[in-house]
């Protein structure tokens, strides 16, 4: 668990519940090194979060992982309703939402940012804004539902007067097998580009 004793109590939350259109194949079931990416990532999760919540509004693929899915409350199926379901659902008042597609996750880098108290921590990493390795507080649901009637369903799009902490965090020093812990693949040839290549140290 996290050293720092006035850490604001967070949970987990993996967003699961994409349709997968480019891959074809639901992203969190695909074998990394040896066994499901979901299962990947909760094995790395699972020491720093005592609650991991999985967002997807299908149950049954995720049965054999033994944690609580949450089911979208918004319409619009897409990350900000899955994000909203995760922090009306969590009895933290704060959740650490990540993208299920991601296998180089770090948790140096993610006990980096459970330590900022914002109610949003979003890396900005050498490609911009990383609003799906980021930490989200209960005090956005508001804002979300407001952006939600609007018909604003980029997750970015409830940030004003929130606040927002932007955290600058350079890929290099956060190398997980000379990967970027932002990495993730959209098609199959991504997929296996993810498996057997890296980039340098």
């Amino acid at each position: 668990m996290i050293p720092w004793p006035s850490m604001v109590p967070t949970a987990c939350g993996i967003l699961a519940g994409g349709a997968s259109r480019r891959m074809g194949q639901n992203k969190a079931l695909l074998p990394f090194r040896g066994k499901p990416l979901l299962r990947h990532q909760l094995d790395l999760l699972s020491p720093l979060f005592p609650e991991i919540l999985i967002s997807a509004n299908d149950a049954a693929p995720y049965s054999p992982f033994g944690r609580r899915v949450v089911s979208d409350i918004l319409t619009e199926p897409c990350s900000l309703s899955g994000i909203h379901a995760l922090l009306r659902t969590a009895s933290a008042p704060r959740v650490f939402v990540v993208a299920c597609d991601l296998p180089f996750l770090n948790p140096a880098l993610v006990e980096m940012l459970l330590a900022r108290p914002a109610d949003v921590v979003v890396p900005e990493s050498d490609r911009g804004l990383e609003p799906l390795h980021a930490i989200y507080s209960r005090s956005c649901v508001p804002a979300i539902e407001r952006a939600a009637a609007l018909g604003r369903w980029k997750v970015s799009s409830f940030y004003d007067g929130l606040d927002v902490e932007l955290l600058r965090v350079r890929d290099r020093e956060w190398m997980i097998e000379g990967r970027s812990p932002f990495t993730n693949a959209n098609t199959p040839d991504d997929w296996k580009n993810v498996q057997t290549s890296s980039e340098g140290p």
